[in-house]
């Protein structure tokens, strides 16, 4: 099962642009694995952006697996898999 979010996050990158750490509701966090990550269509006749989507297996004070987003130069947490 998976919970949809939607909400801003701060992200971190490091030189090579690969997600490190996010920021969700003020708790940093770590990024342990990028498991997947793809780009979903736009339709940019009407100049929607593509989204660039991660998902990562992260660690707070328990490891989960989270799906992000990037539009634009905005990162979003998209879904919380259980």
């Amino acid at each position: 099962m998976s919970k949809l979010i939607g909400e801003p996050i701060k992200v971190h990158q490091d030189r090579d642009a690969m997600v490190t750490a996010f920021i969700w509701r003020k708790r940093l966090y770590r990024v342990l694995e990028v498991i997947d990550w793809w780009r979903e269509p736009s339709e940019w006749w009407e100049g929607k952006a593509v989204r660039l989507f991660f998902r990562v297996n992260a660690r707070n004070s328990s490891s989960g697996i989270y799906e992000l987003y990037r539009l634009g130069e905005e990162w979003f947490l998209s879904r919380v898999l259980d």
